[in-house]
């Protein structure tokens, strides 16, 4: 039992020094970082709360493309594979000549006929970012 105790302890002291190493907290849909050398680099997409100094993140998964896999290609800016007449932001494919709200919960992003993704120029914030409700 107390090699048995040992190694409990082990594993939990792991998984929490682990789990320190990345986002040390959530704010509502988003993990919130301390140190910016522990974001995610692909899929994310952060700000900085200069009150506070921590860095709020949205991370996403790529939505699957509706096409065969040799006819997708790569959106510049994204690692998320689209098929031809779609783009991509947040994980999220839309059609070409569509709008979106744009991962950042501020702007509007509309897929032009060049499938390039262009957006609205409006601030965010880590409310907006974060999806907290409105009152």
């Amino acid at each position: 039992i107390e090699k048995m105790t040992i190694l409990v302890t082990f594993f939990l002291s792991c998984s929490v020094f682990i789990g320190m190493i990345g986002a040390s907290e959530k704010f509502h849909d988003c993990d919130v970082y301390s140190d910016e050398a522990n974001i995610p680099t692909e899929n994310t997409y952060c700000i900085k709360d200069f009150e506070d100094g921590k860095f709020y993140c949205k991370s996403w998964t790529c939505a699957d493309p509706d096409c065969p896999e040799e006819q997708q290609l790569a959106q510049e800016g994204s690692s998320c594979p689209i098929c031809p007449d779609t783009c991509t932001n947040g994980g999220i494919i839309f059609d070409k000549g569509d709008s979106i709200k744009c991962v950042d919960g501020s702007n509007k992003c509309t897929c032009t006929d060049t499938g390039v993704v262009i957006s609205t120029r409006r601030g965010t914030n880590k409310f907006w970012l974060c999806g907290v409700p409105e009152n």
